[in-house]
Protein backbone atom coordinates (compact mmCIF):
# COMPACT_ATOMS: atom_id res chain seq x y z
CA UNK A 1 0.00 0.00 0.00
CA UNK A 2 1.47 3.34 -1.03
CA UNK A 3 2.13 6.03 1.49
CA UNK A 4 -0.17 9.06 1.52
CA UNK A 5 1.17 12.47 0.58
CA UNK A 6 0.98 13.60 4.21
CA UNK A 7 2.97 10.59 5.40
CA UNK A 8 5.57 11.18 2.70
CA UNK A 9 5.89 14.79 3.83
CA UNK A 10 6.35 13.68 7.44
CA UNK A 11 8.99 11.14 6.43
CA UNK A 12 10.83 13.77 4.40
CA UNK A 13 10.76 16.22 7.34
CA UNK A 14 12.12 13.49 9.62
CA UNK A 15 14.83 12.72 7.06
CA UNK A 16 15.81 16.41 6.90
CA UNK A 17 15.92 16.58 10.69
CA UNK A 18 18.19 13.51 10.82
CA UNK A 19 20.53 15.08 8.26
CA UNK A 20 20.58 18.33 10.25
CA UNK A 21 21.32 16.51 13.52
CA UNK A 22 24.24 14.66 11.94
CA UNK A 23 25.58 17.69 10.05
CA UNK A 24 25.55 20.16 12.95
CA UNK A 25 25.83 17.73 15.84
CA UNK A 26 29.20 16.52 14.55
CA UNK A 27 30.38 19.95 13.36
CA UNK A 28 32.05 20.82 16.68
CA UNK A 29 34.03 17.57 16.60
CA UNK A 30 35.18 17.94 12.99
CA UNK A 31 35.97 21.63 13.49
CA UNK A 32 38.25 20.67 16.37
CA UNK A 33 39.97 18.13 14.12
CA UNK A 34 40.26 20.66 11.30
CA UNK A 35 42.05 23.16 13.56
CA UNK A 36 45.08 20.86 13.45
CA UNK A 37 45.44 21.80 9.77
CA UNK A 38 43.95 25.29 9.35
CA UNK A 39 43.70 28.20 11.86
CA UNK A 40 40.21 29.02 13.14
CA UNK A 41 39.03 32.01 11.09
CA UNK A 42 40.64 30.71 7.90
CA UNK A 43 39.04 27.32 8.47
CA UNK A 44 35.61 28.93 8.65
CA UNK A 45 36.42 31.05 5.60
CA UNK A 46 37.71 28.22 3.41
CA UNK A 47 34.78 26.00 4.35
CA UNK A 48 32.16 28.68 3.67
CA UNK A 49 33.70 29.96 0.41
CA UNK A 50 33.93 26.50 -1.17
CA UNK A 51 30.44 25.62 0.07
CA UNK A 52 29.01 28.86 -1.31
CA UNK A 53 30.42 28.27 -4.78
CA UNK A 54 29.19 24.66 -4.89
CA UNK A 55 25.72 25.58 -3.62
CA UNK A 56 25.29 28.45 -6.07
CA UNK A 57 26.31 26.21 -8.98
CA UNK A 58 23.94 23.53 -7.70
CA UNK A 59 21.18 26.13 -7.60
CA UNK A 60 21.79 27.12 -11.22
CA UNK A 61 21.87 23.46 -12.30
CA UNK A 62 18.66 22.43 -10.48
CA UNK A 63 16.61 25.63 -10.39
CA UNK A 64 17.95 27.78 -13.20
CA UNK A 65 19.86 31.05 -13.12
CA UNK A 66 18.25 34.06 -11.49
CA UNK A 67 19.68 37.56 -11.65
CA UNK A 68 20.92 38.75 -8.26
CA UNK A 69 19.25 42.03 -7.33
CA UNK A 70 20.72 44.76 -5.15
CA UNK A 71 18.34 43.74 -2.35
CA UNK A 72 19.46 40.10 -2.60
CA UNK A 73 23.08 41.16 -2.32
CA UNK A 74 22.38 43.55 0.58
CA UNK A 75 20.52 40.99 2.69
CA UNK A 76 23.01 38.24 1.87
CA UNK A 77 25.91 40.47 2.92
CA UNK A 78 24.31 41.33 6.26
CA UNK A 79 23.36 37.72 6.99
CA UNK A 80 26.84 36.60 5.94
CA UNK A 81 28.39 38.78 8.64
CA UNK A 82 26.30 37.24 11.40
CA UNK A 83 25.58 33.69 10.18
CA UNK A 84 28.99 32.90 8.68
CA UNK A 85 31.68 35.29 9.89
CA UNK A 86 30.60 35.69 13.53
CA UNK A 87 28.69 32.44 14.02
CA UNK A 88 30.98 30.11 12.11
CA UNK A 89 34.47 31.57 11.73
CA UNK A 90 34.71 33.14 15.18
CA UNK A 91 33.25 30.02 16.80
CA UNK A 92 35.97 27.97 15.09
CA UNK A 93 38.55 30.45 16.37
CA UNK A 94 37.12 30.10 19.87
CA UNK A 95 37.39 26.32 19.63
CA UNK A 96 41.15 26.67 19.45
CA UNK A 97 41.09 27.20 23.22
CA UNK A 98 37.79 25.67 24.40
CA UNK A 99 36.49 22.12 24.05
CA UNK A 100 34.04 21.06 21.36
CA UNK A 101 31.58 19.97 24.07
CA UNK A 102 31.65 23.35 25.77
CA UNK A 103 31.14 25.11 22.43
CA UNK A 104 28.10 22.91 21.76
CA UNK A 105 26.65 23.61 25.21
CA UNK A 106 27.01 27.34 24.62
CA UNK A 107 25.27 27.01 21.25
CA UNK A 108 22.54 25.05 23.01
CA UNK A 109 21.41 28.28 24.65
CA UNK A 110 20.40 29.76 21.28
CA UNK A 111 16.67 28.89 21.58
CA UNK A 112 16.63 30.41 25.08
CA UNK A 113 18.32 33.61 23.91
CA UNK A 114 15.99 33.83 20.91
CA UNK A 115 13.01 33.88 23.27
CA UNK A 116 14.62 36.63 25.35
CA UNK A 117 15.51 38.61 22.23
CA UNK A 118 12.03 38.24 20.75
CA UNK A 119 10.49 39.56 23.97
CA UNK A 120 12.97 42.25 25.07
CA UNK A 121 14.26 43.56 21.73
CA UNK A 122 11.75 42.76 19.00
CA UNK A 123 8.35 43.32 20.61
CA UNK A 124 7.32 39.71 21.12
CA UNK A 125 4.90 38.42 23.73
CA UNK A 126 5.95 38.28 27.36
CA UNK A 127 7.03 34.71 28.21
CA UNK A 128 4.84 32.72 30.61
CA UNK A 129 5.99 31.33 33.95
CA UNK A 130 7.10 27.99 32.50
CA UNK A 131 9.17 29.83 29.89
CA UNK A 132 10.86 31.90 32.60
CA UNK A 133 11.59 28.70 34.55
CA UNK A 134 13.13 27.16 31.44
CA UNK A 135 15.19 30.27 30.75
CA UNK A 136 16.42 30.39 34.34
CA UNK A 137 17.36 26.70 34.52
CA UNK A 138 19.11 26.62 31.15
CA UNK A 139 21.08 29.83 31.48
CA UNK A 140 22.06 29.01 35.08
CA UNK A 141 23.36 25.59 34.03
CA UNK A 142 25.48 27.03 31.22
CA UNK A 143 26.75 29.98 33.27
CA UNK A 144 27.74 27.77 36.19
CA UNK A 145 29.69 25.29 34.09
CA UNK A 146 31.47 28.09 32.21
CA UNK A 147 32.33 30.08 35.32
CA UNK A 148 33.66 27.03 37.16
CA UNK A 149 35.75 25.97 34.14
CA UNK A 150 37.03 29.50 33.65
CA UNK A 151 38.14 29.92 37.25
CA UNK A 152 39.80 26.51 37.20
CA UNK A 153 41.95 27.77 34.34
CA UNK A 154 40.79 25.02 31.96
CA UNK A 155 39.66 27.38 29.19
CA UNK A 156 40.76 30.69 27.72
CA UNK A 157 38.63 33.79 28.44
CA UNK A 158 39.26 34.91 24.85
CA UNK A 159 38.05 31.60 23.41
CA UNK A 160 34.97 31.73 25.63
CA UNK A 161 34.24 35.34 24.59
CA UNK A 162 34.51 34.44 20.89
CA UNK A 163 32.10 31.54 21.34
CA UNK A 164 29.60 33.76 23.18
CA UNK A 165 29.82 36.38 20.40
CA UNK A 166 29.14 33.62 17.85
CA UNK A 167 26.05 32.53 19.77
CA UNK A 168 24.68 36.09 20.05
CA UNK A 169 25.30 36.66 16.33
CA UNK A 170 23.30 33.54 15.43
CA UNK A 171 20.45 34.73 17.66
CA UNK A 172 20.35 38.09 15.85
CA UNK A 173 20.56 36.43 12.43
CA UNK A 174 17.61 34.20 13.31
CA UNK A 175 15.44 37.29 13.72
CA UNK A 176 16.89 39.18 10.78
CA UNK A 177 16.51 36.21 8.43
CA UNK A 178 12.72 36.53 8.78
CA UNK A 179 12.98 39.98 7.20
CA UNK A 180 15.27 38.68 4.47
CA UNK A 181 12.92 35.81 3.60
CA UNK A 182 10.20 38.31 2.73
CA UNK A 183 12.41 40.27 0.34
CA UNK A 184 14.67 37.57 -1.09
CA UNK A 185 14.00 36.68 -4.73
CA UNK A 186 16.58 33.88 -5.02
CA UNK A 187 15.98 30.15 -4.73
CA UNK A 188 17.14 28.46 -1.53
CA UNK A 189 20.36 26.99 -2.98
CA UNK A 190 21.36 30.27 -4.59
CA UNK A 191 20.43 32.32 -1.52
CA UNK A 192 22.34 30.05 0.86
CA UNK A 193 25.28 29.84 -1.53
CA UNK A 194 25.51 33.61 -1.81
CA UNK A 195 25.43 34.02 1.99
CA UNK A 196 28.14 31.39 2.49
CA UNK A 197 30.34 32.75 -0.30
CA UNK A 198 30.23 36.35 0.94
CA UNK A 199 30.73 35.27 4.55
CA UNK A 200 33.61 33.05 3.50
CA UNK A 201 35.36 35.92 1.77
CA UNK A 202 34.83 38.12 4.85
CA UNK A 203 36.33 35.40 7.05
CA UNK A 204 39.32 34.83 4.75
CA UNK A 205 40.06 38.56 4.63
CA UNK A 206 39.87 38.93 8.40
CA UNK A 207 41.91 35.78 8.96
CA UNK A 208 44.78 37.05 6.83
CA UNK A 209 44.43 40.50 8.45
CA UNK A 210 45.05 39.07 11.95
CA UNK A 211 48.02 37.08 10.72
CA UNK A 212 46.58 33.60 10.25
CA UNK A 213 48.32 31.47 7.63
CA UNK A 214 47.51 28.05 6.19
CA UNK A 215 50.58 25.80 5.97
CA UNK A 216 49.64 23.57 3.03
CA UNK A 217 52.62 21.31 3.73
CA UNK A 218 50.73 20.00 6.79
CA UNK A 219 47.57 19.29 4.80
CA UNK A 220 47.38 15.52 4.23
CA UNK A 221 44.64 13.12 3.13
CA UNK A 222 43.05 13.16 6.59
CA UNK A 223 42.90 16.94 6.43
CA UNK A 224 41.23 16.70 3.02
CA UNK A 225 38.59 14.32 4.40
CA UNK A 226 37.90 16.58 7.40
CA UNK A 227 37.56 19.69 5.23
CA UNK A 228 35.36 17.78 2.77
CA UNK A 229 33.02 16.74 5.58
CA UNK A 230 32.83 20.33 6.87
CA UNK A 231 32.06 21.60 3.36
CA UNK A 232 29.57 18.95 2.28
CA UNK A 233 27.81 18.08 5.54
CA UNK A 234 28.24 20.99 7.93
CA UNK A 235 27.79 23.77 5.38
CA UNK A 236 25.90 22.49 2.32
CA UNK A 237 23.65 19.86 3.94
CA UNK A 238 23.40 21.69 7.26
CA UNK A 239 22.45 25.15 5.99
CA UNK A 240 20.10 23.97 3.23
CA UNK A 241 18.16 21.54 5.43
CA UNK A 242 17.95 24.13 8.22
CA UNK A 243 16.61 26.83 5.88
CA UNK A 244 14.21 24.38 4.23
CA UNK A 245 12.87 23.37 7.65
CA UNK A 246 12.48 27.03 8.66
CA UNK A 247 10.32 27.58 5.57
CA UNK A 248 8.18 24.44 5.98
CA UNK A 249 7.82 23.62 9.70
CA UNK A 250 7.46 25.49 12.97
CA UNK A 251 10.67 27.22 14.15
CA UNK A 252 10.66 25.03 17.27
CA UNK A 253 10.97 21.94 15.06
CA UNK A 254 13.74 23.46 12.96
CA UNK A 255 15.59 24.46 16.13
CA UNK A 256 15.24 21.00 17.66
CA UNK A 257 18.82 20.28 16.58
CA UNK A 258 19.79 22.22 19.69
CA UNK A 259 18.48 19.28 21.76
CA UNK A 260 20.86 16.92 19.98
CA UNK A 261 24.03 18.95 19.35
CA UNK A 262 25.33 19.11 22.95
CA UNK A 263 24.85 15.37 23.45
CA UNK A 264 26.65 14.41 20.22
CA UNK A 265 29.47 16.90 20.81
CA UNK A 266 30.05 15.87 24.42
CA UNK A 267 30.12 12.15 23.55
CA UNK A 268 32.41 12.55 20.52
CA UNK A 269 34.74 14.93 22.38
CA UNK A 270 35.09 12.57 25.33
CA UNK A 271 35.43 9.43 23.20
CA UNK A 272 37.86 10.62 20.54
CA UNK A 273 39.43 13.91 21.67
CA UNK A 274 40.06 13.09 25.31
CA UNK A 275 37.88 15.99 26.48
CA UNK A 276 36.64 15.98 30.05
CA UNK A 277 33.15 14.60 30.58
CA UNK A 278 32.13 14.74 34.24
CA UNK A 279 28.86 14.10 36.03
CA UNK A 280 28.52 17.89 36.26
CA UNK A 281 28.68 18.17 32.45
CA UNK A 282 25.95 15.54 32.12
CA UNK A 283 23.69 17.32 34.62
CA UNK A 284 24.24 20.66 32.84
CA UNK A 285 23.40 19.05 29.51
CA UNK A 286 20.18 17.50 30.88
CA UNK A 287 19.20 20.82 32.46
CA UNK A 288 19.80 22.62 29.17
CA UNK A 289 17.73 20.12 27.19
CA UNK A 290 14.89 20.39 29.69
CA UNK A 291 14.96 24.17 29.58
CA UNK A 292 14.85 24.23 25.77
CA UNK A 293 11.85 21.90 25.91
CA UNK A 294 10.06 24.26 28.30
CA UNK A 295 10.58 27.35 26.13
CA UNK A 296 9.90 25.59 22.81
CA UNK A 297 6.17 26.42 23.04
CA UNK A 298 6.87 30.17 23.19
CA UNK A 299 4.98 32.01 20.45
CA UNK A 300 2.50 29.18 19.80
CA UNK A 301 0.16 29.87 22.72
Amino acid sequence: MSLSKQNKNILFILFCLLLLYIAWGTSFFFTKLGLAYVPGVLLGGVRATISGILLFLLGIFTQGYYTITLNDFKYATILAVFQVFFSSALLAKGQETITSGLAALLCGTIPLLMVLGEWLLWGGKRPKLKHFIGLGVGLTAILSINISTLFNGHISPVGLALAVCAVLAWVFSGHYSKICCQSNSLYIFQSTGLILFIGGLESLGFGFLIGERWDLSLFDFNGFLILSFLVLMTSIVGYTTYLWLLYHVRPAVALSYEYVNPVIALVLGAAYLGEELTFYHVIACIALLGSVFLVSSYGKE
